[in-house]
């Protein structure tokens, strides 16, 4: 009988062992902790505030489940902020990517994807171009080369976003504020001149509804392309660089199109013909 005790403590003790191995192994996925802004910014993301959305959170975030559920080992770990916090705590290691432009400044807090000291477009998230919009009867105009028939240019841009380069007025004053929607706000009050938005995503150019439905005017062609990379933090990069060469390998290969036409689908945004303005 004693003998019969023994062996069968045994074989709870070697279960119990396995079943730790098993938990360690469960809990030893490397963890992707990505931020991004807390504003909507459709199609590439949606919902206002810390909330990631269940149910279509937007092209950046399928867009990057689906990058990391090609990387075995790795979980992907989601967190909204206001887009400068994001970047500093990027800086600070306290999350471990984003989706960004690049900047020269923005190599020394973290590490893009790059080819001969240069960022590799071949390993690049999105691409999406941003355009100009005014009320339609305003005297100033875009031609694709410059503004004319206006001296001094105010346009507004959500707090965070990179200033833009607008050739031909003698004046550009750059006017920042909370919010997307306050910007409309302002340019239908005439207190500025335009504003800017999305408006070509995955090859196909598009107008917000928020925009037409207030009978505003998108000038076509862009003003500015912009290419987004995931950009990791130093330290991720440092700890894990097999798994985030792994998810830039995938990006050569996976620009989910079929996703962001998707979002195009659900009338977050409306396609245009490319020779519209508006």
């Amino acid at each position: 009988m004693l003998r019969i005790i023994t062996v069968l403590s045994l074989l709870c003790c070697l279960s119990a062992t396995i079943v730790q191995a098993d938990e360690v192994i469960a809990t030893d996925a490397v963890v992707l902790r990505f931020c991004y802004e807390d504003k909507p910014l459709e199609p590439y993301y949606r919902g206002q505030g810390a909330i990631v959305p269940k149910d279509y959170p937007g092209a950046t975030i399928d867009h990057l489940k689906e990058l990391v559920a090609q990387v075995p080992g790795l979980q992907l770990q989601l967190e909204r902020r206001p887009w400068k916090r994001c970047l500093a705590r990027l800086q600070s290691g306290d999350i471990d990517a984003v989706v960004a432009s690049y900047r020269p400044e923005r190599e020394a807090i973290g590490q893009y994807p790059l080819q001969d000291g240069k960022p590799d477009s071949s390993r690049a998230f999105s691409e999406h171009h941003t355009c100009l919009v005014k009320k339609p009867d305003s005297p100033w105009r875009w031609d694709g080369e410059q503004v004319s028939g206006i001296d001094s240019l105010v346009v507004a841009r959500p707090l965070g976003y990179a200033p833009l380069v607008v050739p031909g007025p003698k004046q550009v004053t750059m006017h920042y504020t909370l919010s997307g929607t306050m910007d409309l706000e302002l340019l239908q009050a005439g207190r500025i001149h335009a504003v800017t938005t999305l408006c070509q995503v995955a090859g196909q150019p598009v107008i917000s509804s928020v925009i037409s439905e207030r009978g505003l005017q998108v000038l076509q062609p862009p003003l500015h392309s912009n290419t987004g990379y995931l950009l990791f933090s130093k330290p991720f990069y440092q700890r894990h660089p097999d798994q985030a060469n792994a998810l830039w390998q995938q990006l050569q290969i996976n620009k989910a199109v079929p996703i962001y036409r998707t979002y195009l689908k659900l009338h977050f945004l409306e396609p245009v013909a490319e020779n519209s303005t508006q």
